[in-house]
């Protein structure tokens, strides 16, 4: 079949407003599994898509993929292809397939939605498809498939399934980037190291129904599975283990082989992506699923083999390219850790999760069993490492007193003095697959809003402070022309540059260096020194 998979990942409601530079695994996941099945294949952007890019009678099938916030992006889009081709078939997917019931009602547009995984669906959804076409599949062979019925009501053929580690790699991921992310150099590609998360902690709450059989922190692993009140694994604002399940780490080699090929089309700016990248191998030292976030320890032979192999590669030892990771947990960083990620991710940032200032909060409201001293901790281990921590905080999260909040800003202290070079603070906002998902979203009111703006002015006085260090020094980024003006993206991560001095569009995809002159609390403002590289 003539397949078109569609990149609408931080779309919204169909516009960009965040890490314009990020490129999500999950489409070039989706269209390496439809190549390796031998379909023919086109990965574009959702603004190609829309603005007449695609042209949805030339193809069979149409994936979009998009997150839970991206549903008015993905109506939009929908609406698009089905006036521009009724007869193709139009299929949604990733972290969306959570809201199928949603999006399936407000919409007669997206013929199915895929929930879950791609792996354990799209091989029958392709092959039903390609033998029986829209008109004839049968949606019974399918699992996992979301669509409406002749009365229009959506229905779900099956729970959602996680692939197995052999699954997963029985595909090879699509790598030709450079044919879709122009100018391919400047973006970060994430490529998938491990799927899933290991905290299978919950809230312990009387809202949610917990019973405290504790079933949740028990010693025997695959007993964390278990919870008779139903109440979904994990932080209770997160998705990803009752979405994803346990973690389960990629190999070595199939690992290098979609790195090579990202970077012999382009690519330099590699990120590798997990829930937790100190995941990375756990799952291999115990016995039955990896369900606990702390124990065992992280794997540091396997994140030595797994970074010494990639920074092996030309593009990397020759300084051409960079290697970085996104999260981790603090509970599993110590000296021999922060070493091994010093020494392959030297002057990259690394970002970890805190959400509040109070621990007994985090452990039993958010099932999230790590606190303040322990991230402190990790920071100063990785920073002295010579690495740059970027902290998570939250706001208007459920059943958060003032207390939890006074106890987050007295934190701040504690952050700045082990080096934290960013505080991110995030609002909550329920998610499907969530612990909290029913609990609504609180209104801030009373002492809790007041507190909650506090924490806001103290923490974007903190991160213009340190923007501030910037002033005079110089910065390697990627330049990147849109919209009439000229954007820098720090090639080890860090704020967006707004650049002055760049004299020709030509140079948009190269590498410079700015001296900055000027920060904003979100961004700073760089002059052009001279262009390294095009």
């Amino acid at each position: 079949m003539r397949i078109a998979v569609v990149d609408a990942l931080a779309r919204g409601r169909g516009v960009r407003y965040s890490t314009f530079d990020v490129v999500g695994a999950g489409p070039r996941v989706v269209a390496g599994i439809a190549e390796t099945l031998g379909h023919r294949v086109r990965l574009l952007t959702y603004e190609e898509a829309v603005s007449g890019g695609l042209d949805a009678s030339s193809v069979d099938a149409v994936f979009i993929s998009a997150m839970t916030t991206d549903m008015g992006a993905v109506v939009k889009l929908s609406r698009l292809l089905k006036n521009r081709g009724r007869d193709t078939v139009v299929v949604a997917g990733g972290p969306i397939g959570f809201s199928w019931r949603q999006l399936l009602s407000r919409t007669g547009d997206v013929d199915f939605v895929v929930v879950g995984e791609a792996e354990p669906v799209l091989p029958r959804l392709l092959d039903a498809l390609d033998r029986e076409g829209l008109e004839g599949l049968k949606t019974g062979e399918v699992p996992a498939l979301a669509y409406k019925t002749g009365s229009g009501e959506p229905v779900l053929t099956s729970p959602h399934l996680h692939a197995s580690v052999q699954e997963i790699t029985r595909f090879k991921h699509w790598s030709r980037v450079s044919l879709v992310y122009k100018p391919v150099g400047v973006y970060r590609y994430y490529v998938e190291v491990a799927r899933g998360c290991s905290n299978f902690y919950r809230p312990i709450l009387r809202e949610l129904g917990c019973v405290k059989c504790m079933l949740c922190r028990s010693e025997v692993l695959e007993a964390r599975f278990r919870c008779p009140a139903n109440i979904p694994p994990g932080c209770g604002f997160c998705s990803v283990p009752y979405m994803f399940g346990p973690a389960r780490s990629i190999p070595v080699d199939y690992i290098r082989e979609e790195v090579e090929g990202l970077v012999g089309d382009g690519a330099r700016r590699i990120v590798l992506s997990a829930p937790d990248f100190l995941d990375y191998g756990r799952d291999w030292v115990v016995k039955g699923p990896l369900t606990d976030p702390c124990n065992p320890p992280a794997n540091v032979d396997a994140l030595e083999a797994l970074l010494s192999s990639l920074s092996s590669i030309s593009v990397f030892e020759r300084g051409e390219g960079v290697l970085m990771v996104e999260n981790i947990k603090a509970c599993l960083v110590d000296e021999s850790v922060a070493r091994v990620l010093g020494r392959y991710l030297k002057g990259t940032t690394i970002h970890i999760g805190l959400e509040t200032g109070d621990f007994e909060y985090n452990r039993d409201v958010l099932g999230k069993p790590i606190g303040l001293e322990q991230v402190a901790r990790a920071s100063k281990l990785l920073r002295d490492a010579g690495l740059r921590p970027y902290v998570y905080l939250m706001y208007g999260l459920p059943l958060a007193s003032p207390k939890v909040y006074y106890k987050t800003l007295s934190g701040l202290k504690v952050l700045a003095e082990s080096g934290v070079e960013k505080i991110t603070l995030y609002k909550y906002i329920p998610l499907p697959g969530t612990a909290f998902e029913k609990l609504g979203t609180p209104v801030l009111s009373g002492e809790v809003s007041k507190v909650v703006g506090e924490l806001k002015k103290r923490i974007a006085e903190y991160n213009l402070n340190l923007k501030k260090q910037l002033l005079g020094r110089e910065l390697e980024v990627y330049l990147l022309y849109s919209r009439g003006r000229f954007y820098g993206y720090p090639v080890k991560h860090g704020p967006v540059v707004f650049v002055k001095g760049v004299k020709s569009r030509g140079f948009s995809g190269c590498r410079a260096v700015v001296r900055v002159v000027g920060v904003g609390e979100r961004y700073v403002t760089g002059l052009l020194e001279r262009i390294t590289a095009c």
